[in-house]
């Protein structure tokens, strides 16, 4: 059976008219759209009336429909379903109401709303179906529109990188998956669970404090809070939240984005950036930012405060002796000392390589005093290394020596630069003061013009004469080196020499020497002894063993008439690896002499295990030989155990008589001094030899 079959389908112009003829006196399902059909089906004469609109609905006019099935026309495939419906609606006298897609003449589809109601006749049987087809195409596309924004809205929530939050009353009434791995909890877990059992302390307050300024009104953008995981680690997160209303409540959704590793991140940076990696203090940028804010104090509230720049002597030695990995755990040493030491009195920072700055503040220098004092007994005592390093520290004063970073930083390193050039290395510190800025401006100078005086031949040799003690035979000669500056004149090798073992030019200049002399003695052609200086720093060269070695080929010289005088610092350096150079030397049968013993650094337990010929007792002991029953104790003992050890002892800076004869009934060997004979340059080294020979 057909579900609508109509004899006549009837327009009826006027609506008025419709509800009329068709018995309707209720509207109210009449809808709000324009494209309104209202129609009336008349089961016995099987008559359709409708009102206008037909045509603009679905492109048929009326009499296009007549004698046809409209299921078929209009609803195509959806034809079984809609009379199904009807038929529904028609066995329990309802109305009905369908939504579905109508076909226009056209072929194009439109979604289309029907309303029908059943009119009932005396008996109770269905007379007719009153109803109305709306066109609602437009509110279809409009909530398919909706609805694929709500689910895109929710698919990004959902796979956001962030974790999403909607919390009413202090609770969490919506979580994303984002919050769920972010947390370590199950969602299940989540909701339900009050905010702050996901926050520490602090980042309870801020959003306390960010809840309240929502209230009044205010936007607090993102803020940083930590996040508590369920398994009690912790995440840093960037909080944006706003207002909303969630099911008719004022609500809050939030965003939390994880920012730990970005954190860490800037804090690896700032680490990287503003301290040291190798000690962990400060480094010089930090340092700088620091004082700078010292400063700035100190003008305010006339703050005194101190600077101390601090070196490491012998830190050279160490690195070149034992290898960068030592020099790096002494300078790690040094540091945790060093921070120990200041941890109450001020701020230090490494300011590179083996120097170390520190700001102090303080009321008398006597307090400053005490504790670079304190810094140069104690820090050597921290340190694992055999070789003796010692801090060397200038200071200089806010605001006497400068008032700003870089005066009061030149002025300390000068101080400190001074301090290791002074006499009284006892002291090893030095306060800055103005008439130190010349010594250091000439020391600099010195040090820059070595290479050009190397270059220009401004250094010479001398030769001082060694003579055997009683007879005065001559036996041998020392070569001496001298400087004559342009600007400062003859310089003394006290002074240059330590500046060439800082700056590297020592190796250069011992070269030279030893060339020199070499060749020198070669012309004189007698059987002396040439005595020549040799720095630690020198002997601990890869190649200095072969570097004499083909010295002593090509120029023919006997190796038994060379001596190399080493002091006693080459205790400062990796005495096995000095002592297995010194025996390759002595292989070769070249002789080895101890030079200024006594001064200090040796032991006499060093003279049993260097491979040394000769003994030479430092002038300091041989000036007071005739008045300081003391200093002749001293010489008599060193000279004994000397011979017991098959040694022979040289006495340097013999100035009289008495002191050469005072030596010789000590049974001193060779002396060496003025009385004797000064320097002397080489031509005048052969007229004294053709005198005395």
């Amino acid at each position: 059976m057909k579900f609508i079959a109509t004899d006549s389908v009837v327009e009826i112009k006027s609506l008025r008219s419709f509800f009329q003829n068709t018995d309707q006196d209720n509207l109210d399902f009449m809808g709000e759209d324009v494209h309104i059909v209202f129609w009336s089906y008349d089961f016995r004469t099987r008559e359709l009336a409708l009102t206008e609109g037909l045509e603009q609905l679905y492109g048929y006019k009326p009499n296009e429909l007549s004698n046809f099935d409209i299921l078929t026309i209009l609803f195509r495939q959806e034809s079984k379903n809609i009379e199904g419906n009807f038929h529904l609606s028609k066995e329990k006298k309802v109305p009905f109401e369908l939504k579905y897609t109508a076909y226009k003449k056209d072929g194009s589809a439109v979604w289309v709303m029907t309303k029908g109601t059943p009119v009932l006749d005396e008996e109770g049987q269905i007379r007719r179906y009153n109803g109305v087809t709306q066109d609602i195409t437009a509110k279809v596309l409009q909530e398919a529109e909706l609805a694929e924004a709500t689910a895109q809205y929710r698919t990004l929530v959902e796979k956001s990188a962030q974790g999403v939050y909607i919390s009413q009353d202090g609770k969490y009434h919506y979580v994303n998956s984002q919050m769920t791995e972010m947390t370590g909890y199950t969602q299940e877990e989540l909701l339900g669970m009050n905010y702050d059992q996901l926050l520490d302390e602090e980042s309870i307050k801020l959003v306390l404090k960010r809840v309240g300024a929502f209230l009044s009104g205010k936007d607090n953008g993102s803020q940083e809070i930590t996040l508590l995981k369920k398994d009690g680690s912790k995440i840093t997160v960037e909080l944006r939240s706003s207002v909303i209303t969630y099911k008719n409540k004022p609500a809050l959704m939030g965003t939390l984005l994880d920012v730990t590793e970005k954190k860490n991140a800037l804090e690896m940076v700032n680490q990287l950036a503003y301290y040291d990696t190798l000690t962990g203090l400060p480094n010089r940028n930090l340092f700088y930012r620091k004082i700078n804010e010292k400063l700035n104090e100190a003008r305010e509230t006339e703050t005194k405060l101190a600077l101390l720049f601090v070196d490491l002597d012998q830190f050279k030695i160490v690195n070149d002796t034992f290898g960068h990995h030592a020099g790096d755990e002494l300078i790690k040493e040094t540091a945790m000392e060093m921070e120990e030491l200041m941890s109450t009195s001020g701020f230090v920072a490494r300011y590179g390589g083996d120097e170390f700055v520190a700001i102090v503040e303080y009321e008398k220098t006597q307090e400053i005093e005490r504790l670079v004092q304190e810094i140069i007994t104690k820090v050597p005592l921290a340190l694992s290394s055999d070789i003796k390093v010692v801090p060397t520290i200038g200071i200089s004063l806010f605001p006497e020596h400068g008032k700003d970073v870089e005066s009061l930083l030149r002025n300390a390193d000068i101080a400190m630069y001074h301090s290791k050039q002074s006499e009284n290395r006892r002291q090893n510190y030095s306060f800055y003061n103005h008439s130190i800025s010349a010594e250091i401006l000439k020391v600099n100078k010195i040090t820059n013009d070595m290479q050009k005086a190397m270059n220009l031949n401004q250094f010479h040799l001398v030769y001082q004469p060694k003579v055997r003690l009683g007879s005065s035979e001559i036996e041998g000669v020392e070569a001496l080196i001298r400087w004559e500056h342009p600007e400062y004149g003859n310089i003394s090798p006290l002074d240059f020499i330590p500046l060439a073992e800082k700056s590297g030019h020592i190796n250069q200049i011992g070269d030279w020497v030893l060339e020199t002399a070499i060749y020198d003695m070669k012309k004189v052609n007698l059987p002396l002894v040439l005595n020549v200086n040799i720095s630690g720093r020198q002997l601990l060269q890869d190649s200095f063993v072969e570097k004499i070695e083909l010295l002593l080929k090509r120029t023919g010289f006997p190796a038994e008439y060379l001596n190399l005088e080493i002091t006693e610092s080459v205790a400062l350096y990796d005495i096995d690896k000095i002592i297995e150079k010194l025996k390759r030397i002595k292989k070769l049968g070249i002789k080895i002499s101890l030079d200024d013993f006594g001064t200090g650094y040796s032991s006499l337990s060093y003279l049993t295990k260097l491979p040394i010929d000769c003994l030479k007792v430092d002038r300091s002991f041989v000036n007071q030989l005739e008045t300081d029953d003391s200093k002749k104790a001293i010489i008599k003992a060193i000279i004994e155990v000397a011979h017991n050890l098959n040694m022979e002892v040289v006495a340097e800076g013999v100035e009289t008589k008495k002191q050469a004869e005072l030596l010789s009934s000590y049974r001193c060997d060779k002396g060496q001094g003025y009385y004797f004979s000064k320097p002397l340059i080489y031509k005048e080294l052969l007229n004294y030899i053709d005198v005395h020979d």
